[in-house]
């Protein structure tokens, strides 16, 4: 018998509680986080594996009318769900762009006087007929 891809469930979470279907073939792109069908709010939401995992749990003999509405309510909520699969997986952390007011100058601008530069002359040499004895 072939294993199924979905599998119904309760999350325990308080008010919060609620029916839920987790389907293996979603895959978030993120190894620390999961997709899973929330019969209250009717709508695939993405939630942490660390703490989600531990309040989930196998629906009760009583709840299996639950599995039925389950799979119905998420086969219409799949049809909208929009995800990229083709997003990078794990995408480097980009560095934070510093602002102007972070950059150092080149030249320290207390000690650099504009006036006290020769920038009129700057690359030029002396020049003489003479020679150096």
């Amino acid at each position: 018998m072939a294993k199924t891809p979905l599998w119904c469930g309760y999350l325990e979470a308080g008010d919060r509680s609620s029916a839920v279907l987790r389907d293996d073939r979603l895959e978030t792109g993120n190894p620390t986080t999961i997709y899973l069908y929330n019969l209250a709010r009717d709508e695939i939401l993405q939630y942490s594996r660390e703490l989600v995992e531990p309040k989930l749990r196998d629906l009760r003999g009583n709840e299996s009318d639950l599995a039925e509405e389950l799979k119905t309510a998420y086969a219409k909520a799949r049809r909208i769900f929009k995800f990229n699969p083709d997003r990078v997986l794990s995408a480097p952390v980009r560095k934070q762009a510093r602002s102007p007011n972070d950059r150092k100058p080149l030249v320290d601008e207390e000690s650099f006087s504009p006036a006290e530069a020769d920038i009129d002359n700057l690359g030029e040499e002396e020049w003489s007929d003479e020679e150096d004895e």
